[in-house]
């Protein structure tokens, strides 16, 4: 069992999501050079030697913020269930899932990565590494699909994961919820489509899967 967390260490914890949510409200508002950590400790509430201590400087406070989008989509333990999963439509819909909880709960961090990349050399180095991870999670799930026999006849696994992560990446989730869909619908329909792109013929009598529920 482990220990009830003491109030200084949950205070700690508070801080610091303070201080990570000021950060990203700034970034979004004013940019990534525009904001300094004075800037991020006033809105946080907190001083300048406090944001230090919690978090650190402006290049470790970014990666925090995109550490804390891929626990807060739980992106480690659907990573491992896709690992683990045997039937290739529950390996297909666990890799959309991914893409929907990092899209739907980091499209802001994103969108500011992105925005940035092109004039602050940090920025496009943290959303280069983003974009490289994209690719590697859809070369896992077209890995395991493959390793399943599972890939649509004549398909070629780069071919897939091309297909894989186009279709799910953040952008086009942005785009889909700016005409009023829901991450339901996405995922739903994200599913479908790559399945119907990507996976073998299923045998008669089997049911698909759907993406969300």
């Amino acid at each position: 069992m482990s220990r009830p967390i003491s109030r200084r260490a949950r205070q700690a914890q508070e801080t610091r999501r303070d201080i990570l949510d000021a950060a990203l409200r700034l970034f979004a508002t004013r940019g990534y050079t525009g904001t300094a950590i004075a800037d991020i400790a006033a809105e946080a509430g907190v001083a300048v030697p406090t944001v230090y201590a919690s978090v650190g400087a402006k290049p470790l406070l970014l990666g925090r913020l995109l550490e804390a989008v891929d626990l807060q989509a739980g992106v480690p333990e659907l990573a491992h269930a896709l690992g683990a999963a045997t039937d290739p439509q529950e390996v297909l819909a666990l890799g959309v899932r991914i893409t929907r909880q990092v899209a739907e709960r980091g499209s802001t961090i994103i969108k500011v990565l992105a925005s940035a990349a092109g004039s602050e050399p940090e920025m496009g180095q943290a959303y280069a590494e983003g974009l490289a991870k994209h690719r590697a999670g859809a070369t896992s799930t077209i890995r395991r699909i493959a390793t399943l026999g599972a890939l649509a006849p004549g398909l070629a696994e780069p071919d897939a994961v091309a297909v894989f992560a186009t279709l799910t990446d953040t952008p086009v989730y942005d785009g889909l919820t700016g005409h009023g869909w829901s991450y339901d619908r996405c995922e739903t329909w994200l599913f479908d489509t790559l399945a119907a792109q990507l996976l073998r013929a299923p045998e008669p009598g089997s049911t698909a899967r759907r993406g969300a529920r």
